[in-house]
């Protein structure tokens, strides 16, 4: 959920200065996107790990800030809740073996979490919702004392103008209504960086727009919340409806929804993006910054925008630009879609996946936004996590001037050789693509992604065990199959 900020309190003079420092930042980058060579450099991925801090039965440990001391890891940070961390990982090279390095840096950053965690009777799980979590794991006192996640649950609060309404359907539907935002703490989720040139970067993003829903229908691993059956990545819909700052209770919509794909395909350039986000989008947290930015364009450096980037950071698009004044200044897609689990080996896979979709349908985009109404893009991401591989999409056609629907199996199937190309492109080796995209196949094949697995697991447990109890049991299974290394679709049932 971002940086910290220094203070929960703030008045109207914050926010006008604010406002005028976040108009000032995106015209300085409208301009540097516009300076010969800014952002040109080779392609790079990085991550973001969030994970659950758990004991052997399942149950929450609310441990992460002393995890974090003990830790001294600058790349190790707090998360909403109390039993949440995130881990950053150093980007790489896409050249070579770059999802293997990815793997390795999981495998090597959970063994160190777990070893200072069990101490405190805790250990790292990646899972995209812990299925026994309960109303305690989502209360107030859950929240990490951090002053941002003060601040953002009051100004959502207020913006809304009431409590908090979770409403979501699926086979065993849940309401509830909350005082707080900790329920999206619930989710935890595997963030991929990929680094694209501004004259790229409209393809690039609208191609993973489109492929956004296939690689979500096929690494779904959040079925459960609160001990119902929802939808197969819960996730989705929860994040959407927990920073909610609209008046949906009134029907009162100002602006679009904080938690979305947005609304258009781009025309031109990452411009367009934060634009919206500055056009369409009420501030959160005005905690400036004290950069003489225009002086540092006019002397050539690149200046940090951290109005900017502090505003954009509280817009939680699924697939965001990202602008980074590091290397030179650089633009990203942080592709957020992606659920954290089961293992190492499905989270690279995954993110191979949407990577090789973004860079292999990028030139076919501009004849498939043409194609495509971009409603049928959000429509096709919304049944991509209520219903992962059962999901039918609206799919645009390469020798054909019109979309046809499709099921998301089909899809998956078709894009796979397309991301290859798109990877092979980037210079990933040969073998590394056969191993990792093979793992989608193998998931394909099986039909078995991590949320098909818990909720076939949560049937045969409950032929002799109360909810509870199978919950409990799920879990325990679930670890001990992530703790093996083997990817979800070579789990028993």
């Amino acid at each position: 959920m971002g940086t910290n900020v220094q203070t929960r309190r703030f008045k109207q003079a914050d926010y006008d200065v604010f406002s005028e420092r976040l108009q000032a930042n995106l015209q300085v980058l409208i301009q540097l996107l516009k300076r010969p060579g800014f952002g040109v450099g080779s392609t790079s991925l990085g991550a973001e790990l969030e994970l659950s801090l758990v004991d052997h039965a399942g149950k929450t440990q609310w441990v992460n800030q002393q995890l974090l001391e003990l830790a001294k890891d600058p790349l190790l940070a707090l998360e909403i809740n109390r039993y949440n961390l995130e881990y950053n990982l150093a980007p790489v090279a896409a050249k070579g073996k770059p999802f293997t390095k990815i793997t390795e840096a999981i495998d090597t950053q959970l063994k160190t979490i777990a070893r200072l965690a069990k101490p405190l009777g805790a250990e790292p799980l990646a899972i995209g919702i812990l299925p026994t979590l309960n109303k305690r794991d989502i209360s107030p006192a859950a929240m990490t004392d951090n002053n941002r996640y003060h601040v953002l649950n009051n100004a959502l609060k207020k913006l809304r103008g009431h409590d908090l309404e979770v409403d979501i359907d699926g086979p065993e539907p849940l309401q509830l209504s909350l005082s707080n935002l900790n329920i999206e703490g619930a989710n935890t989720s595997f963030q991929v960086h990929l680094r694209v040139n501004p004259d790229d970067f409209a393809n690039c993003y609208n191609a993973a727009q489109l492929g956004t829903a296939a690689a979500l229908a096929i690494s779904t691993n959040s079925p459960l919340l609160l001990g119902r059956r929802l939808w197969e990545e819960t996730r989705v819909i929860l994040f959407k409806q927990s920073v909610e700052s609209r008046d949906i209770e009134r029907n009162h919509y100002v602006g679009p929804s904080r938690a979305g794909l947005g609304n258009c395909w781009i025309n031109h350039s990452a411009a367009e993006l934060f634009t919206a986000s500055v056009r369409d989008y009420p501030i959160l947290i005005p905690e400036h910054s004290e950069e003489n930015y225009q002086q540092v364009l006019k002397d050539g450096d690149v200046p940090k925008l951290a109005d900017l980037c502090m505003h954009h950071g509280s817009i939680w698009h699924w697939n965001r630009a990202i602008y980074d004044s590091a290397s030179g200044g650089h633009l990203r897609i942080e592709l957020r879609a992606l659920p954290s689990g089961p293992t190492s080996l499905d989270m690279a896979a995954n993110a191979a996946f949407i990577v090789g979709i973004t860079k292999g349908l990028a030139s076919s985009m501009p004849a498939f936004c043409r194609q495509l109404d971009f409603s049928a893009v959000q429509n096709n991401f919304y049944a991509a996590a209520k219903q992962g591989l059962d999901a039918e999409f609206l799919w645009p056609r390469k020798t054909r001037a019109s979309a046809a629907t499709a099921s998301a199996t089909h899809v998956i199937k078709k894009l796979i050789p397309i991301a290859a190309s798109g990877l092979t492109e980037l210079g990933v080796d040969s073998k590394e693509i056969d191993t990792f995209l093979g793992i989608i196949e193998g998931r394909l094949k099986a039909r078995q992604t991590g949320a098909r697995w818990q909720l076939n697991k949560l049937d045969q447990l409950e032929e002799t065990l109360a909810r509870p109890a199978a919950l409990q049991k799920l879990l325990q299974r679930y670890m001990a199959n992530a703790g093996s290394g083997q990817p979800v679709h070579l789990w028993d049932n």
